[in-house]
């Protein structure tokens, strides 16, 4: 509308430009100094009119997407600020060698449990029944040593969907929402959708829902298929019975190997929503950032 007007505005200085350039050159104002001066007048503001609403709108423009940008940077960085928190609160350990300290002993006491179950199948093949007491029982210690020691290191199943969910919602909103806005206004947060793809691998993988936002069934961790997999044990070990005590070490064995995975997965949450934190706060930071 503004635009419509000063055109207008613009147009009909033109015309009294015309007009009055028509009119010196016959001598029509010559005795009129009271019409050239109110003809010279009305010529001027219709050229200022239009060229200050022009000016002004640009000013308004910039000062909207301004305070937009203002508005959707701090945004930006609260949510991937409290994705990346959420990542790292999966560790029970907040300091990284602490943390650190107590993968190792969890490798450790995951490699011995492994051992263990290796052992009581090789005296199971051999029949050695001495050994196959002993080489049970070390079994069942070092399979409670092995989820005692994950459980120093990880927080347990629904403290981590919870924070899972948590940081599927916060990246719904980022990308679906504040990157989208931000991208109209010329201040997009990802240069290139490589971290965009890896965000939405991680949550995925460690199985946080689809990038809908649906929440998908949470299958069952590795320490709830150990746990399953020691009940049984005890409770065929306490029958003799030979056939579901083989199908219980092997399911042991399954879910002990399959603990590296679950680690790889909260570990590459943990490094992914790091790189997110640093991209936006680059994206918010850098060079290209309006000023304040």
């Amino acid at each position: 509308m503004l635009r419509i007007a000063a055109l207008l505005l613009a147009g009909i200085g033109v015309i009294i430009l015309v007009i009055g350039l028509m009119g010196d050159s016959i001598g029509l104002w010559a005795n009129s100094p009271f019409l050239t001066n109110l003809l010279s007048s009305l010529t001027g503001f219709c050229f200022a009119v239009p060229v200050a609403i022009i000016v002004l709108h640009r000013v308004s423009i910039f000062q909207i997407d301004h305070q937009q940008w203002r508005i959707l940077s701090d945004l930006a960085s609260d949510l991937s600020h409290r994705m990346s928190a959420l990542a790292m609160g999966l560790r029970v350990q907040s300091l990284p060698s602490e943390h650190e300290t107590a993968v190792g002993a969890f490798w450790t006491a995951r490699d011995e449990t492994i051992v263990a179950i290796k052992d009581w199948l090789h005296a199971w093949d051999i029949a050695d029944q001495q050994q196959l007491a002993s080489a049970l029982e070390q079994v069942v210690t070092q399979g409670e040593r092995c989820i005692r020691a994950w459980n120093a290191c990880w927080r347990r199943a629904p403290d981590i969907s919870g924070a899972q969910a948590e940081i599927r919602m916060r990246w719904n909103t980022l990308v679906s929402d504040v990157e989208p806005r931000l991208r109209n206004i010329g201040r997009p947060l990802f240069p290139t959708s490589e971290l965009h793809l890896e965000i939405d691998e991680a949550l995925e993988w460690i199985g946080a829902g689809s990038a809908s936002g649906r929440l998908e069934t949470r299958p069952p961790t590795w320490i709830e298929e150990a746990r399953s997999a020691l009940a049984r044990i005890r409770k065929a070990e306490a029958a003799s019975s030979s056939t579901p005590l083989v199908e219980s070490i092997h399911h042991l064995e399954a879910a002990v190997s399959s603990s590296n995975e679950e680690h790889d997965r909260y570990e590459y949450l943990a490094e992914v929503t790091i790189r997110l934190r640093s991209v936006v706060d680059a994206a918010i930071t850098g060079p290209q950032r309006l000023s304040s």
